[in-house]
């Protein structure tokens, strides 16, 4: 088990400031979001707000402490009107949420064309994500646009001016918004340096980042990861589940499709636990798989978990 105080680490929460950028058909005044009036700006922008009616227990807490900045910024092109209401920035993700009036709900859902590229750029530098655009099909006028850092290492400043450049259905021309970003401030940040081994793997926990967005866990590790139970292919890469005192449990993004690896150092991220956590449980896992590569599911429909219970470790937060 691995112990640390509270009192020696960095515990600034910082809520992400906007000022938007005018330009083009860009509507609405240049601001910038204070962290002591974030909470009453977003106070009167909640019920625009593709946060609030999303599905994420995260972007929904986000609105109501006031960390996420409210651009409203709009862009109207033939007819169709797109507000930027909502966006928040960590080193691990950018999440900008979409309102809008007078456009096409596509098949899938959205009004977004997703058969166009999201083209990010900062500090009008071109910069690759993995990007995803999630429906609100409760409220058809909203979606969210996830970026993560992927597998590319990019550097991003702590601020900078972001372009974010999308499409909607049956609209040929870009709808183009402009803003500057601050980074938002890490909750918890910690350099265990605990390892855990069997006869076959072990790894040493490197570090672990919290923000109110993401979680970050770093590892080195070396050797052959043991067999997944009832698996008929070769094993599969390590992940690591963490949990919280609550038994909150969170899993990893991204990483089970990634080619494996016997030794090195890489990072795995997450959505944030609910709140700073007193303690978290790192718990090593594989999926299984069929002879032909299909994942295995469990009873609950999900994809089924073998873990490693001797591989287990704890890091208490006094």
């Amino acid at each position: 088990m691995y112990t640390i105080s509270l009192n020696t680490m960095k515990k600034a929460m910082i809520a992400t400031a906007v000022t938007a950028v005018l330009g083009g058909t860009v509507v609405g005044g240049g601001f910038t979001v204070p962290v002591a009036a974030a909470a009453d700006v977003n106070k009167a922008t909640k019920a625009g707000s593709a946060f609030a009616v999303s599905d994420s227990t995260v972007l929904k807490a986000m609105v109501q402490k006031g960390l996420a900045a409210a651009p409203n910024q709009t862009v109207t092109q033939e007819g169709v009107t797109l507000t930027l209401t909502d966006l928040i920035y960590d080193n691990n993700e950018l999440v900008a949420g979409i309102r809008q009036e007078g456009g096409t709900v596509g098949k899938n859902g959205s009004f977004m064309d997703q058969t166009r590229n999201v083209d990010v750029l900062i500090n009008g530098k071109k910069l690759l994500f993995d990007t995803s655009i999630i429906p609100n099909l409760e409220d058809t006028d909203t979606a969210l646009i996830w970026l993560t850092k992927g597998a590319m290492k990019q550097q991003i400043p702590d601020k900078f001016d972001l372009t974010l450049k999308a499409y909607a259905n049956g609209v040929k021309e870009p709808f183009i918004f402009k803003v500057q970003v601050n980074k938002l401030g890490t909750l918890l940040s910690l350099k265990p340096g605990v390892s855990k081994k069997n006869n076959k793997f072990n790894y040493t926990v490197n570090s672990f980042e919290m923000t109110a967005l993401t979680m970050s866990l770093q590892v080195t590790f070396k050797g052959e990861v043991p067999a997944a139970a009832k698996s008929k292919v070769n094993p599969e890469r390590m992940l690591y589940d963490l949990v919280d005192e609550k038994g909150n449990v969170i899993s990893p993004w991204g990483k089970p499709f990634e080619k494996v690896k016997t030794s090195g150092t890489e990072e795995q991220n997450y959505s944030a636990f609910p709140a700073v956590p007193k303690s978290i449980s790192v718990k090593p896992f594989t999926y299984s798989k069929d002879a032909s590569g299909k994942m295995f599911k469990d009873k609950q429909g999900q994809w089924a978990k073998t873990y490693y219970k001797d591989l287990e470790t704890k890091i208490t937060v006094k």
